[in-house]
């Protein structure tokens, strides 16, 4: 099993197998690549984009893919889309404008790192995009809805494939492996013809009920045909540290998910050096690694022994 971390700047951590650095989080911001770091770039979540062009933005019968929470204003007006949960703004998938940036920042990244991580490469949830442009392209292509949904997404994860010149491919997919296909356009068998690996985000401010995420990963597991990761939060950017999940419930949730046979676990922080605080803390929970010493994760146990010569 390997393990690894999502930082939002980049400074790798120590003790991890990979640092993945998001250079595009789905804010917009693009920064610098650092070669020691596997890149992630949020393809089609793009807020900054989204302020600076909403008529790119994604659309359904129930409005636009404005994110809910702290919504941009768009003519003087906060947009927001109160029927989805959007936590994101999420720009239309066949927008060549949009495709050619950042498959040109991809290709970019593969030159300068070592892999490449994509997020948001697909629609935005059910119903979406129904601009004229994607109509017309549905029509064109005589598939139903749904089909040309799923061609659509893995079209793109092709081009992303091919213009890395070889480099190992990530690709996370949100957690819903029963929908999938239906909300975002995944078409998992398709799709692993293309990923090296996939990820799927299991964020939360606390996990306070390990056998969900241990579900949803063992349910991943059984259906996807590449190896899988999965990615657990620790601490994000702006995060009250009173609000963020404990050293025990990361370890029960760790050691649960490890037992499922998934194949890499990844933890998200700001900072290598929020990393380092979940490292020592880890380290000194002596009393919790007693406690899930034998549940089946041994993978995460072994780790935090290993962090011990970090401090």
């Amino acid at each position: 099993m390997k393990f690894a971390t999502f930082l939002y700047q980049p400074e790798p951590a120590e003790g991890v197998d990979i640092n993945f650095y998001r250079i595009k989080p789905e804010s917009g911001t693009v920064g610098k690549p650092n070669p020691k770091m596997y890149t992630n770039i949020a393809v089609f979540g793009d807020n900054a984009m989204a302020q600076k062009h909403p008529e790119w933005i994604s659309v359904s019968k129930d409005g636009p893919s404005f994110r809910r929470l702290t919504a941009p204003k768009v003519n003087g007006i906060k947009p927001g889309n109160k029927k989805y949960n959007l936590r994101w703004d999420v720009l239309c998938m066949t927008n060549p404008e949009v495709r050619e940036y950042n498959l040109t920042l991809i290709e970019d990244c593969a030159r300068q790192t070592p892999g490449i991580s994509i997020s948001s490469q697909h629609f935005a949830d059910h119903g979406f995009c129904v601009c004229p442009r994607c109509v017309e392209l549905w029509r064109q292509s005589g598939l139903n809805w749904y089909d040309w949904r799923a061609q659509t997404v893995t079209e793109f994860l092709k081009e992303v494939k091919d213009c890395i010149g070889g480099k190992p491919l990530y690709v996370n997919m949100l957690p819903d492996p029963v929908l999938g296909r239906e909300r975002f356009g995944y078409d998992f068998d398709a799709l692993a013809e293309y990923a090296d690996v996939f990820v799927i985000p299991m964020f939360s401010k606390a996990y306070p009920s390990p056998w969900y995420w241990e579900m949803l990963a063992r349910a991943f597991k059984s259906k996807l045909k590449k190896p899988v990761f999965t990615n657990l939060y620790v601490r994000g950017p702006n995060d009250d540290p009173k609000q963020v999940p404990t050293t025990e419930q990361l370890l029960t949730v760790a050691v649960r998910i490890a037992r499922t046979g998934v194949d890499g676990i990844i933890f998200l922080a700001e900072t290598a050096q929020r990393i380092r605080d979940f490292q020592k803390a880890a380290v000194q929970s002596t009393n919790v690694l007693a406690e899930l010493d034998g549940y089946g994760g041994d993978e995460v146990i072994d780790l935090v022994s290993r962090w011990k010569s970090l401090f």
